[in-house]
């Protein structure tokens, strides 16, 4: 039961209507019910199973590290419900996550959204043994954070502080919180329906019958993949967070106009903003500030001086932090070597700021502020994720790099006007339609760049213009979207992680 089904309209229209129309006291009930109701959907009942094992441990861990905090036990044995907890969790993780490299044919190993739950789970015991969360008492709660649905799938990754008292407070009937939510869905299903849809035939025949594609077409498709999975990814997150906006629930923002990002860095800072937060917080500043990263630390002053000194451990953890992301995706040599080149060229980037800065003052060139030299920063930046798109989106490493050889050494430039692209699965019709989507979308970031909020901008305007803007859209999600002949609507590219 994707987003995108017609089931699962008719289970948010229920589930909706049941919240609202329950007393106060019970709505998260309903919540927590729905969770458990959409996650069988989706997944069965061995997802049913994995995340109440996830739920059980957690409440357990969290209690028992909680107590043991209250009674200032000694750091070895305060840590041992966090390592019991995360041990099991990230084995059960693990094992539905890479088992299928094992055992391909093996349907159990396929649980929606693992990840993404266990993230949000390990996140919560970690606070509740630094101290920074009180543990939860009533394991349904436990569970109702953990299965709310809205963010099951693909998220975005909370914390247990920032949603736990939406979830359970029941919030009222809302007219503007109706509208605010509608209003992100809406433009989550455009995001999805009309762009990323619309984008997957060309992506799916460049990197099937890349060998028999000039490179210049390649170079298409891949610039067009990196467009597809941004509408795909915070389509979905639209969706999730417009849902839970209705229900008085605010999640947190997973992405910020990436293709505006004027460095590798910047771009991780405005893509899966809440992965980023939650690698930082729970794996890049444990790993940085270690006591061998520090002692790497005064090993290397004493060698290289104190500027390489300094940043080695930081270098070092980021490399770790981005081989992690790449192992996320999955653990083909071509998404390890996506993430290794990540850390290799933020790591390089660390080193070359002075450098950098210099030539900043000189031409601006490297600026964040608007005119050339953020135009050419961004898209630099844009270059590099096209490179980097090669290995995150290919099958294997091989594949990957026949690709940019294909890129290379046979562009043949004018196979790009003489018809080379109507062979993508994508008729005349339908690139018509991406594109007016792909405009939408960078005319939105771009406003949003610039600081103005689309949707105080569009209730600004007259509740009739309002109305027509928003029936266009419908019009177009409906006709183009769930209705439409040249494309099938497939499920969420993040939700299988």
């Amino acid at each position: 039961m994707s987003f995108v089904s017609r089931s699962f309209l008719l289970f948010l229209i229920i589930s909706l209507s049941c919240y609202f129309i329950s007393p106060r006291r019970f709505r998260w009930y309903v919540l927590l019910l729905s969770g458990y109701v959409f996650y069988w959907f989706v997944g069965g009942p061995v997802a049913v199973a994995a995340i109440s094992f996830t739920v059980m441990t957690v409440y357990f861990s969290g209690r028992w590290a909680g107590m043991l905090r209250k009674k200032k036990a000694r750091i070895s044995l305060r840590r041992a419900p966090l390592a019991l907890c995360l041990t099991a969790n990230i084995a059960l993780l693990a094992f539905f996550k890479f088992g299928s490299y094992v055992l391909p044919s093996a349907g159990i190993f396929l649980i929606p959204g693992i990840s993404f739950y266990t993230f949000q789970a390990s996140g919560y015991l970690i606070d509740v043994y630094r101290g920074k969360a009180p543990p939860e008492k009533n394991p349904l709660k436990t569970a109702l954070f953990l299965s709310f649905f809205p963010l099951l799938i693909q998220g975005p990754i909370s914390r247990h502080s920032e949603i736990a008292n939406d979830l359970i407070a029941g919030h009222g009937w809302d007219w503007e919180r109706l509208r605010s939510g509608i209003q992100r869905i809406i433009w989550g299903y455009f995001m999805k329906l009309i762009i990323a849809d619309y984008a997957a035939p060309i992506v799916n025949t460049v990197f099937t019958d890349y060998g028999n594609i000039a490179g210049a077409v390649i170079v298409f498709g891949v610039l067009i993949y990196s467009i597809q999975i941004y509408a795909d990814f915070a389509g979905g997150i639209n969706i999730a967070l417009g849902i839970a906006e209705i229900v008085g629930v605010k999640l947190p923002e997973n992405f910020r106009q990436p293709f505006f990002a004027s460095s590798l860095t910047d771009f991780w800072r405005r893509w899966h903003i809440t992965l980023g937060t939650w690698l930082k917080d729970y794996l890049f500043f444990p790993l940085a500030l270690s006591k061998p990263m520090n002692r790497l630390g005064r090993f290397s002053r004493k060698i290289f001086g104190n500027r390489v000194g300094k940043l080695l451990p930081s270098c070092l953890a980021t490399f770790c932090v981005y081989l992690v992301v790449g192992a996320w995706h999955g653990l083909g040599m071509h998404l390890i070597a996506f993430g290794l080149i990540n850390g290799v060229l933020i790591s390089a980037d660390l080193f070359a700021q002075p450098g950098l800065e210099k030539l900043r003052k000189k031409t601006g060139i490297y600026g964040s502020r608007p005119g050339f030299g953020r135009v050419f920063a961004c898209l630099r930046t844009f270059g590099i994720l096209l490179f980097l798109r090669y290995f995150a989106r290919a099958e294997s490493l091989r594949e990957a790099l026949i690709m940019l050889k294909q890129t290379v050494l046979r562009p043949r430039f004018n196979e790009l006007i003489s018809g080379g692209l109507m062979d993508l699965g994508l008729d005349g019709m339908g690139y018509i339609i991406l594109a007016f989507g792909i405009i939408v979308l960078f005319t939105r970031d771009y406003i949003t760049e610039r600081g103005t909020d689309c949707g105080k901008m569009l209730n600004a305007y007259r509740p009739a213009v309002q109305f027509i803007l928003l029936l266009i859209a419908l019009s177009s999600i409906v006709l183009f979207g769930f209705y439409s002949g040249n494309v099938v609507s497939a499920n969420f590219i993040y939700a299988g992680m």
